[in-house]
């Protein structure tokens, strides 16, 4: 995979931090779980909505043009950073088990679906630089 300098890794795993910071404090006092389906399912679209714009963004900022394994490197720095950050905190902390990916599937929905968001963003922007006079 493509190697990138120790800055980029340190920034992509702050990134996932604050992400997984603002939805937490989002989601108080107990991450969502009070929340109606309805507000659960709206939270998923909207972030979902949110990276639409920003993962392109990100991708371009990369300094090589290596668009789908960056979208990789990314998918992997918000998806195990922020399960693991969720474990410490539900688990660990919170006492609960790892059964949590089911009653907060809210969260393991993202777990997945920037592995698929990611790399099609990464095609688009490969097909979008080909169309391109």
């Amino acid at each position: 995979m493509t190697t990138f300098p120790l800055k980029t890794h340190l920034a992509l795993l702050l990134m996932s931090f604050i992400t997984w910071g603002f939805f937490v404090l989002l989601g108080l006092p107990d991450y969502y779980q009070s929340w109606p389906f309805s507000a659960k399912v709206a939270i998923c679209i909207a972030v979902t909505l949110v990276y639409l714009p920003l993962a392109p963004f990100i991708l371009k900022r990369i300094d090589n043009q290596d668009f789908v394994k960056n979208s990789l490197w990314l998918a992997l720095y918000l998806t195990l950073p922020l399960f693991i950050y969720d474990y410490v905190l539900i688990v660990l902390i919170g006492g609960d088990n790892l059964s949590f990916v089911f009653r907060y599937w809210y969260l393991s929905f993202f777990y997945f679906s920037f592995w698929i968001q990611f790399p099609l963003t990464a095609r688009y922007i490969m097909n979008e630089r080909l169309d391109s006079p």
